[in-house]
């Protein structure tokens, strides 16, 4: 084993080992961690709406929010979804597995409405040019077809999963930062879609917009957003490098 890094397979190992431990945690410690982890992303995408008409700029800042995450403590959806790590080698139950997702999504939620009111009632949107920019946001991402939210979803994760898995593989803090930050910023700079990101982008654009519902924005986004990212990192990744890593045949 190299001393600064985990090799692919013993990070995949590594994986398998938190995946049991999240399916074991008590409900209480994981719907405090994940909505602690609602806020930390949220945090960041505040960031990226500040400097929203920089791109890189704002690719560059929303990694931030996963960076809290790795290094203090959160439980996200998304990294969330490599648990099936765990679920295919039978380390974790079918029942665990799904529930610990389902309590995941419900307190990352949570913790984002908990930014948006705290942002809202802050004042900080009442800078005309950032409510103006979250609405045309919000209106973007709603406007999406189901199609094009599922596979901008898909590609997400890809990236979100990989940078958990980055961050997995280093063994030290700056290795683990740089690990969040590199496929992070490029979803966010080629314009994918996060379910947990757009619990806040999306209610926060509702609060200046009173054309925008809960309704689309679970049907129209959140849905077939958070298929796709589940797709992508629950699926195609752990599926692929299980079968790379485990297969006998």
């Amino acid at each position: 084993m190299n001393n600064n890094y985990l090799t692919p397979k013993e990070t995949s190992d590594s994986l398998i080992l938190t995946g049991q431990n999240k399916a074991r945690m008590s409900t209480e410690k994981r719907l405090l961690m994940s909505i602690m982890a609602g806020i930390y992303i949220s945090l960041g995408a505040q960031g990226y709406m500040v400097s929203y008409s920089i791109p890189f700029l704002r690719a560059a800042i929303f990694p931030v929010g996963l960076m809290l995450i790795v290094i203090v403590g959160g439980e996200l959806f998304t990294g969330n979804c490599l648990m099936t790590f765990a679920l295919v080698q039978k380390k974790i139950t079918s029942g665990e597995y799904f529930k610990t997702l389902v309590q995941v999504y419900i307190g990352n939620f949570i913790g984002s409405l908990f930014i948006v009111m705290m942002l809202y009632f802050s004042g900080i949107y009442k800078n005309p040019k950032l409510s103006e920019v979250i609405v045309s946001v919000a209106h973007s991402k709603l406007s999406l077809t189901f199609v094009e939210a599922f596979t901008k979803g898909i590609l997400c994760n890809i990236l979100v999963s990989l940078g958990v898995w980055f961050a997995t593989t280093a063994k030290d803090t700056t290795g683990k930062l740089l690990g969040c930050w590199f496929p992070v910023m490029l979803f966010v700079f080629c314009g994918y879609e996060h379910c947990v990101a757009n619990m806040f982008l999306l209610p926060m654009g509702a609060m200046f917009d009173s054309s925008i519902t809960f309704s689309q924005i679970f049907l129209n986004n959140l849905v077939p957003v958070t298929i796709g990212n589940f797709v992508g990192g629950g699926i195609l990744i752990p599926l692929v490098y299980n079968r790379i890593y485990y297969s006998h045949s």
